[in-house]
């Protein structure tokens, strides 16, 4: 206790800058104490701990030499790290979530003086990331970088050139075996960095798997397979030839292939006008892809599934700078219901230009695919094997939705034999709730395909449960064949596209409305006698939403400058002639000026806000 009372007095005794020095002094012992044991027990810590892609406790990497200690390279040389058992055991479970995995580095390139004044006459200064196992260890390596070894590779010139001197490289993790004892034995045991340049070492990380770019991020990444690869800072190519030893590249309802996302830029200058459509072109193996870049589209999606050979080097051919983000990302598999074993209920998500020649060898069920439109996600497109099966699912409905004199009514098989129902479909969330609970009022059997329809809608949330009934939910379904001629199937898709728009968004409803109302009597009295001319298709014309939106759609199925020439076919058809002969002289005379009229003011409406035109509902072609 005197002793005590000796510091206490002691202490006091003291300035306050003095007492400052005196706990400065206090902390650094107590740092290099621990320093030293743990160098003395062989576990030297790192400047940066491991996070995770979940928020769980860290801890710093082990360092297995100075400049991994200190974070930094000064010279060219390397960064040695190594994972302890708690951080492996998290990599661990990450990959076993995800089936994937993948450390993430971020560097920071900062070139010395000397090293500056290098860069003038030279231009190679090479960057190297790779894996470390346990046979490295116990062979005491020091240097790592040789002609086996899987690495990630840049040149730091071409960086410092790019103005992308800080960056994070992501580097998959090679598939581990099915046998968890494996597994443990099979995962690296570290990472290192090789750096011609100094170079500082910022943080790591362990995160699902990725491959591609993506510059938009405050700070840009480069992700590679576990087959390593070349940074190339221009982002005009990437190298997704290693995807298959990273994700799983078969459909089943259980596991979609992956799907490139398609960041888009947002900068002005590189955006599409009516009077100029900007694209850029991807270019993949064996075919390539055209992609509009608008306002209020930030990001596409490209299901691998689509493509012919998507696994293979892509260029970026036209107009790169308005692809900020090209990245391959694995799809989680869902928790399907026992019941969804037999049917297909997750949509693939897609852009809409790339279903017409989606690879039917990649459907997951052999008589019809279901996808989800990627900007849109409460709309689904069915694409059906033949019209046999598209009956079979929709003719029924087509009768109770919007057949003249059918409507409201639930016809049997027996009375359906012989109907003609539509080509392609188009239903809403409110008419399909109708049509199945009017089903269950009645106590009326439906078609298997109806009763797994109404299953995939509840899955989607296009239908809700309401206690033995159903209720709207979002968005609506379309429905095409493969039967159809290639040019039908391009005009059903935004026909019926268009149709799912008007479901879906209020402000465009309202807008058609605004513009059916405007629209010329005597044009307006043609199509209505257009539609009763055509006993395929007997819409009901009391029902003001049904013509309205049969009124856009007609109108906005082909492009602008078809519009006045395919209502003058229709005026010529003899048919129409027939059944309303002032009024097809009419059209044919003015040149159907005032259905020309309405598309231009619809095709402005759309364009301004979803980036679409009359034609094509589609931002991505082939």
């Amino acid at each position: 206790m005197n002793f005590i009372n000796k510091i206490k007095d002691f202490c006091k005794k003291l300035t306050k800058v003095q007492k400052i020095l005196l706990i400065s002094l206090f902390v650094f012992i107590l740092v290099d104490v621990v320093l030293v044991c743990l160098i003395a027990s062989g576990r030297k810590v790192a400047s940066i701990n491991l996070e995770y892609a979940q928020p769980n406790p860290t801890e710093k990497l082990i360092a297995l030499n100075g400049a991994a200690h200190n974070g930094k390279i000064k010279k060219s040389g390397y960064a040695n790290y190594k994972f302890s058992d708690e951080q492996k055991e998290q990599i661990l479970k990450i990959y076993q979530e995800n089936q994937n995995a993948s450390v993430v580095v971020r560097l920071n390139v900062r070139p010395s003086k000397k090293q500056v004044e290098m860069l003038l006459s030279q231009n190679d200064f090479p960057l190297y990331v790779g894996f470390l196992y346990q046979s490295d260890l116990e062979s005491k390596k020091k240097e790592y970088v040789d002609s086996e070894r899987k690495l990630v590779k840049c040149n730091l010139y071409d960086a410092i050139q790019s103005g992308k001197q800080t960056f994070d490289i992501s580097f998959a993790i090679p598939k581990l075996p099915k046998i968890e004892e494996r597994m443990k034995a099979e995962l690296p045991v570290g990472f290192f960095v090789y750096s011609s340049l100094e170079c500082q070492i910022l943080a790591a990380a362990t995160l699902p798997s990725v491959i591609g770019f993506d510059k938009s991020a405050e700070v840009p990444l480069w992700a590679f397979a576990s087959n390593g690869g070349i940074i190339d800072f221009s982002c005009q190519s990437v190298d997704f030839s290693g995807a298959p030893f990273v994700f799983s590249v078969e459909n089943s309802k259980n596991q979609l292939m992956p799907q490139f996302v398609v960041g888009l830029s947002s900068q002005e200058e590189y955006q599409s006008t009516l009077e100029q459509i900007v694209t850029s072109q991807i270019v993949f193996e064996s075919e390539k892809l055209s992609v509009k870049n608008v306002k209020n589209a930030d990001e596409l999606t490209i299901p691998s599934s689509a493509l012919k050979t998507p696994f293979t080097k892509v260029e970026i051919s036209k107009n790169p700078q308005c692809i900020t983000r090209f990245l391959l990302k694995a799809i989680p598999s869902p928790e399907l219901p026992d019941f969804g074993k037999d049917i297909v209920l997750n949509p693939v998500k897609i852009e809409p230009g790339l279903i017409l020649k989606y690879k039917k060898d990649n459907w997951r069920h052999p008589d019809y695919e279901v996808f989800q439109w990627d900007r849109f996600p409460n709309i689904l497109f069915f694409d059906t094997r033949d019209y046999g099966v598209q009956n079979r699912f929709f003719t029924r409905l087509a009768y109770f939705v919007e057949k003249a004199g059918y409507r409201g009514t639930l016809l049997t098989n027996h009375q359906l034999e012989g109907k003609h129902g539509y080509n392609a479909h188009d239903y809403s969330p409110e008419s399909l709730a109708n049509f199945f609970n009017k089903a269950y009022d009645l106590n009326f059997t439906l078609n298997k395909e109806e009763e797994d329809l109404k299953l995939i809608l509840l899955y989607n949330g296009i239908l809700l449960p309401d206690g033995q009934k159903v209720k709207a939910g979002q968005g609506g379904i379309v429905s095409l064949s493969q039967e159809s001629a290639a040019w039908l199937r391009t005009t059903f898709l935004a026909h019926e596209g268009w149709h799912t728009l008007f479901f879906a968004d209020e402000e465009f409803r309202n807008y058609v409305a605004a513009v059916y109302f405007t629209m010329e009597p005597k044009s307006l009295q043609f199509l209505s006698d257009y539609f009763n001319s055509q006993p395929g298709l007997s819409y009901s014309q009391d029902d003001l939403y049904l013509m309205q939106n049969e009124f856009m759609a007609y109108i906005m199925q082909q492009p602008l400058s078809n519009v006045a020439s395919y209502f003058v076919h229709l005026a010529n058809r003899l048919s129409v002639r027939e059944a309303t002969p002032e009024l097809s002289a009419y059209i044919r005379n003015n040149n159907a000026i005032a259905f020309e009229d309405a598309a231009i003011m619809l095709n402005d409406f759309v364009f301004d806000k979803y980036g679409i035109v009359c034609g094509n509902i589609a931002l991505i072609g082939r």
